[in-house]
């Protein structure tokens, strides 16, 4: 699809035509013509007097991810991209020459020192070489880092949506947030892990938890579990303790939930 076609249909506000293009052509199709309008230039500014702005991530893929309705996945598509946003697609480049275990060796680094560029590169070549240890790998980092910031919910919806088949546009789209998003690691480094808990007691009080974690943080936090879930991770039990923790925590607090949110929460 030509670029104005979709900034026509983004500035008519024409929902019907990208139902249309979700019917026809899929949800990754639609994200794919979309895509170029999902990301933020940047998710973290700060002023010269010390004026400090977050963006939000982008709900687009958690929606297409976990809706069962594609009425809804359009409606987030057409509230979520921004013309001004814009960042001009172009094709991930292999790093044919690179062994996997110099890949492995950095593509965490990579991600934690914000560097978009070689993060979505590093991430299509693992990706290519081995599917699976690219999603362990990249669910591990999620999990290493606070847990609002929602990377998880991220990578775990990038994994839903393209799943076996490589898409330029969907790791961009992930990769982009993971990377571009200040990393935050205090949970991880000043947790205190005072016992050990079982994985499926987690796993358990979440599941019965739920309905009292209908706040964003506890769509976060259930995003978290779910990568836990997952696989087998060296170290978990300072995840599982984390989790448990911050369960122990939010699960009464107030129940806010965005229309999105509430969509994702249903999903998860």
């Amino acid at each position: 699809m030509d670029t104005m076609d979709v900034l026509e249909i983004l500035k008519e506000k024409k929902i019907d035509l990208i139902e249309n293009i979700i019917n026809e052509k899929g949800r990754n199709r639609a994200l794919d013509y979309f895509g170029e309008f999902l990301d933020c230039r940047s998710y973290f500014t700060i002023d010269r007097n010390g004026k400090i702005q977050r963006k939000n991530m982008n709900y687009a893929l958690p929606v297409a991810a976990f809706s069962n309705d594609d009425a809804e996945v359009a409606k987030e598509i057409l509230v979520s991209a921004k013309a001004q946003e814009r960042v001009k697609a172009k094709k991930i480049e292999r790093l044919s020459k690179e062994t996997i275990d110099d890949l492995m060796k950095n593509f965490m680094k990579i991600i934690a020192n914000n560097n978009v560029n070689f993060a979505v590169r590093y991430a299509k070549e693992i990706f290519l070489r081995d599917r699976e240890l690219f999603y362990k790998t990249l669910f591990h980092y999620t999990l290493l880092e606070e847990i609002d910031s929602q990377k998880s919910l991220m990578a775990l919806s990038l994994k839903r949506l393209m799943n076996t088949e490589v898409d330029d546009k969907l790791i961009y789209l992930a990769m982009s947030y993971i990377s571009k998003v200040k990393g935050n690691f205090n949970e991880y480094e000043n947790i205190f892990v005072a016992t050990e808990i079982p994985k499926s007691d987690l796993i358990k009080k979440s599941q019965e938890s739920k309905e009292m974690l209908k706040s964003k943080r506890g769509v976060s936090l259930l995003a978290y579990i779910n990568v836990l879930k997952e696989y087998e991770y060296e170290n978990e039990e300072i995840f599982i303790n984390i989790a448990m923790k911050r369960l122990e925590e939010i699960k009464n607090t107030q129940k806010n939930l965005t229309c999105a949110e509430n969509i994702i929460h249903n999903g998860l």
